[in-house]
């Protein structure tokens, strides 16, 4: 087993913020219509990309769908492409209602299929008016690649009460707030963050933890390539959590700084 660690600072979110997002957001939601499987925002704009194919809007069964040409954007190249080989060169995403009730949870699960492979899973937000748990499963599969590592399975979990215990108040979490697995083929990769309050409680300082292992029949094999290669894999973890910690600060504290209806008008504006 490799296990690589690594400490960022990050701008804070306080959980009433979040609280207000998240309401921000499903209010935005359930104030859409739907009309011959058009979906319209209150000032009768309508939503694009995004059509009611199935169900009841925001019902159990409801599903979405979004198509998108993969070609767009490549001139006529593309275009002569996408011509001669048309049914694989459409990213096309569905997305299925599973439960809708904000006192309890919002479920939903997902596919995706374009030319670059296939994706299914599933959602979830326990506690949508008091954000309790997140959860995410679900399953990848690349074309054009023959080997094991074509085909990939992921699940993560964040259990928000833990996590602001933790950031803010130095808790001390019994297990990692945020915990995140995915296999494939013969490896497997578990990834934890733990985040306690900064120096100066202006921030959080979150502690990323990567555990690289083998699994199955190879699984010595590939624990020894692995630890043959830890040094490189300790370099992309390094600049992979630098950069999300990057992007995190650069954009989150001036969504933070607004409050909700600032955030409600925010969501509506975008294009």
């Amino acid at each position: 087993m490799v296990r690589i660690a690594r400490t960022v600072a990050l701008a804070p979110v306080p959980r009433p913020w979040l609280v207000d997002a998240l309401g921000a957001l499903t209010d935005l939601a359930e104030s859409t219509t739907a009309e011959d499987g058009r979906l319209l925002l209150p000032d009768g704009r309508q939503v694009p990309e995004l059509r009611l194919a199935e169900g009841r809007h925001l019902r159990p069964g409801a599903v979405y769908e979004s198509t998108e040409d993969a070609d767009a954007g490549k001139g006529d190249a593309g275009a002569r492409e996408s011509g001669a080989d048309a049914g694989r060169r459409t990213d096309t995403v569905r997305i299925t209602v599973e439960e809708w009730r904000r006192t309890r949870a919002l479920r939903v699960a997902f596919t995706g299929s374009g030319s670059d492979g296939d994706v299914t899973g599933r959602a979830a937000l326990i506690g949508p008016d008091r954000p309790d748990r997140v959860e995410l499963s679900g399953r990848a599969a690349l074309t054009g690649v023959r080997s094991p590592l074509s085909r990939f399975d992921a699940e993560a979990e964040l259990r928000c009460g833990d996590w602001w215990q933790a950031a803010e108040q130095d808790g001390g979490a019994r297990r990692p707030p945020l915990r995140a697995r995915l296999t494939c083929g013969p490896a497997r990769a578990d990834l934890t963050a733990v985040p306690r309050p900064g120096h100066d409680h202006e921030d959080w300082e979150v502690t990323v933890t990567v555990r690289l292992r083998g699994r199955g029949p190879l699984r010595p094999l590939v624990s020894l390539g692995l630890g043959l290669a830890r040094r490189p894999l300790a370099r992309a973890v390094a600049e992979a959590v630098d950069d999300a910690a990057r992007d995190w600060n650069a954009g989150v504290p001036q969504l933070a700084a607004l409050g909700r209806e600032e955030l409600g008008r925010r969501f509506l504006s975008e294009p």
